[in-house]
């Protein structure tokens, strides 16, 4: 099965100025696995509450980042730079959600959002949002139900003001495979 909750915050952060758009993907059933560009997530363990890094979790992260920045040209945006630190924060939510067993924007353990957890990884910001995925098992899989979405996913990805990003594939958990997306504006 594939997670999909359709949840779209806005939240001002009055000290800073700063603006955090967060969407969730949909709910379908995982497809047989082919794709476009042939890239699909090997060593899917769905269950349990290990996080694992998918053999090709290099190729699925680049070429998620060529899906976005081509959707965000084709429309005369500019390209998004890969962010190693975002790219962490990303790397250790999809761990967090899989170890921790729920799929949210917001850690119930801890309380910290997208915001708070670039915080605390000394990323700086005017502005951060988050794409999250579940059960999708090809970048073309999970980029198509974020820009069918209709929750914010697809203006996260096409916000203007984004500069940066980071992208994280893992496998395991409920749903398989959990993506993740943090898209910054740093000052």
């Amino acid at each position: 099965m594939k997670a999909t909750f359709s949840l779209t915050k806005v939240i001002h952060l009055a000290l800073c100025g700063s603006l955090l758009l967060a969407g969730c993907p949909g709910t379908a059933e995982i497809t047989d696995g082919n794709s476009v560009a042939g890239v699909t997530v090997e060593g899917i363990q769905a269950g349990g509450d290990q996080c694992h890094e998918p053999d090709n979790a290099e190729a699925l992260v680049n070429r998620l980042l060529e899906l976005v920045n081509d959707a965000r040209t084709s429309r005369g945006l500019h390209p998004l730079t890969l962010n190693p630190v975002l790219s962490q924060i990303a790397d250790d939510y999809c761990c967090e959600m899989i170890e921790g067993e729920f799929f949210d924007h917001v850690n119930p353990y801890t309380g910290a959002g997208p915001g708070q957890r670039a915080i605390n990884a000394g990323y700086v910001f005017l502005a951060m949002g988050e794409n999250l995925g579940g059960g999708q098992s090809s970048p073309e899989q999970v980029m198509t139900e974020w820009m069918d979405s209709t929750t914010g996913h697809k203006e996260n990805i096409l916000a203007y003001q984004w500069q940066e990003i980071g992208i994280a594939v893992r496998a395991g958990g409920e749903y398989g495979v959990y993506w993740v997306q943090e898209f910054g504006n740093p000052p």
